[in-house]
């Protein structure tokens, strides 16, 4: 198979995967967020607008306009830092926090059924690939994680608290 068809078909596989995400979301009345933002936050609780762009390789601009809407929706709030009164804190509220973990329970279930019916020797071939072309594009250092968040592991941490 041609490389061309190859990289067609991955954009493709990348638009049906949002498409499908943008319907679910749209039957669920959901509202659109950036959910790797309110991950990191929810993560790392008090954390900067500037934290958050360094992390996730994104605009400090792009996090700041997310940041405001997310604030006046009511899903993030910013307290002034009682050290450093120049610097903002960032925390997500219930609201943003149940709103979150919905999100990425969504993901999962389009995760779950886009790879619906592929053998695990397949997937692990397919991950083998995946690792090779984020080696080709200089991209290996960045987990999966670091880009999308770990709500699992920002919920256990809550659940010990």
């Amino acid at each position: 198979m041609q490389v061309e068809e190859l990289s067609k078909k991955m954009a493709l596989v990348h638009v049906l995967r949002r498409t499908a995400l943008n319907r679910e979301r749209e039957r669920l009345g959901q509202k659109l967020i950036p959910v790797p933002l309110m991950a990191y936050v929810l993560e790392h609780p008090g954390c900067t607008q500037g934290e958050i762009a360094d992390f996730l390789y994104i605009s400090a601009a792009s996090v700041a306009a997310s940041c405001k809407r997310l604030e006046q929706e009511g899903l993030l709030e910013r307290r002034v830092d009682p050290v450093n009164r120049r610097k903002n804190q960032l925390f997500v509220t219930e609201a943003g926090a149940s709103l979150t973990r919905d999100k990425r329970a969504m993901l999962d279930r389009v995760n779950e059924r886009t790879f619906e019916g592929i053998e695990e020797a397949d997937l692990s071939v397919f991950s083998r690939v995946l690792d090779q072309m984020m080696d080709n594009l200089g991209g290996r250092d960045l987990s999966p994680n670091q880009v999308f968040g770990s709500l699992m592991e920002a919920d256990k941490r809550k659940e010990k608290k």
